[in-house]
């Protein structure tokens, strides 16, 4: 057997329901591996190793089948009773409170193990934590959901919960070498979660394997688990989308995904270059206006009371973007996404499946800057369900991630859909 910290949580929960693991082993093993990697990764905020270790000793004593025993980590802008949450910041670091958020109680109800608090971003924006890419610490993990995306790619933890209001999930995820996957607006209840622009915000999930991402999904819809099946892509109608910023991807990038794309057409796949430009350069724009104007309502208290301690990234970004959106123009910009959603759902009446870049390239040198999110913002301001998968290195040796895009409400399909591509490549 492998190391347990190694297992997805699917394999986990096998060995357990045979006697063969107990959740207590695994759930040390993740934080045994947290001590060797951490000094280096520095993915996490908050450990809770003492009350971890106690409820995985509690649940094989209860010796329920239902209760998963399923380690976990969660963003730092998400709430867990008793633990502090800081939302990135210096200044509320004794922030505690009381109660989980809906996400994190299922979790529990459910039996899953919280580990502790991933490094956020400065309130879910770009000024980034300390965590390092576990590729290369001298390259960045992506953002926001840094620690996050950085623990599971570092066999810290199976599963961790990030959250998307551009490419906060996607990107990190892509950088780290791991799946990510940003779910239906609305599909993930985000009670007890900082909002950044709440009309976009969209509670996700990292892991290393689909059979998890689903699990999971099951687990925040309180649904039956359905295990996702390998079906026939050769059956599916299968859109290349370059997008209006197929120029800023660098020619490592372009070269993997353009050679990929012409594997798949020579194996008989039914795949069309398909042009949306019009309708990403759109949402561009209406995400910055929307974005802007609900980041600076949402922060209000902290611009109000602690505007001296936040980053120049943040008050020269989506802060300052806000700023310049009146509420007569953020009700015409509404008005405006209403009808882009409608025409990207009618994309959909002619293809079953978008792949596109999940990011420009591979992690960016430096901690200073987490990367660009120009891929991810179309789907996050029209809410469809998206996966990246590790298909690729470049030419540092790092992940590149490859993004599959759905149809609003298709999140089941893309599953199966994602589980197909990654076993093909």
């Amino acid at each position: 057997m492998s190391e347990p910290y190694e297992l997805t949580a699917t394999e986990a929960i096998q060995l357990i329901r045979k006697k063969e693991l107990s959740i207590f082993e695994w759930v040390s093993s993740c934080l045994k591996r947290i001590k060797k990697k951490e000094n280096q990764v520095k993915a996490w905020i908050y450990l809770d190793e003492e009350n971890a270790l106690k409820k995985s000793k509690e649940l094989d004593d209860n010796n329920k089948p239902d209760l998963l025993g399923i380690p976990f980590g969660i963003k730092d802008i998400i709430d867990a009773s008793n633990l502090p949450t800081g939302f990135g910041t210096p200044f509320y670091k004794n922030n505690i409170p009381l109660r989980d958020a809906a996400s994190v109680a299922m979790a529990k109800q459910s039996g899953c193990v919280l580990i502790g608090k991933t490094v956020s971003t400065e309130l879910g924006h770009r000024a980034p934590g300390l965590t390092t890419n576990p590729h290369n610490k001298e390259y960045t993990p992506g953002g926001s959901s840094s620690g996050s995306a950085a623990a599971v790619s570092a066999m810290m933890v199976p599963v961790c919960f990030g959250t998307q209001t551009t490419g906060s999930v996607i990107r990190p995820a892509a950088y780290c070498g791991v799946i990510g996957y940003k779910p239906t607006y609305g599909d993930f209840d985000k009670s007890g979660i900082l909002p950044n622009s709440p009309s976009i915000d969209t509670l996700g999930l990292i892991s290393r394997s689909i059979e998890d991402l689903s699990l999971f999904r099951s687990i925040l819809l309180e649904e039956r688990y359905v295990k996702p099946e390998k079906i026939n892509l050769k059956k599916l109608r299968i859109g290349f989308v370059r997008t209006p910023h197929w120029d800023k991807t660098d020619k490592s990038t372009q070269s993997k995904l353009e050679k990929f794309i012409e594997t798949l057409r020579l194996d008989k796949f039914n795949i069309t270059d398909l042009n949306i430009d019009p309708l990403i350069t759109k949402a561009d724009q209406l995400h910055i206006d929307i974005s802007g104007y609900e980041f600076k309502r949402s922060i209000s208290y902290e611009r109000f009371n602690h505007f001296n301690q936040l980053s120049d990234i943040l008050r020269n970004g989506r802060l300052n973007d806000g700023y310049q959106v009146t509420n007569a123009s953020y009700k015409e910009a509404t008005k405006k996404v209403n009808i882009l959603k409608n025409d990207i759902d009618s994309v959909f009446d002619n293809f079953d499946l978008l792949v596109t870049p999940s990011a420009p390239g591979e992690a960016l040198k430096g901690l200073e800057y987490t990367g660009s999110a120009l891929f991810n913002t179309t789907w996050s301001l029209s809410g469809n369900p998206c996966v990246t998968l590790p298909l690729f290195r470049g030419k540092q040796n790092l992940p590149i991630g490859c993004q599959l895009v759905t149809k609003f409400g298709n999140d089941d399909q893309l599953l199966n859909y994602a589980k197909s591509m990654f076993e093909l490549s």
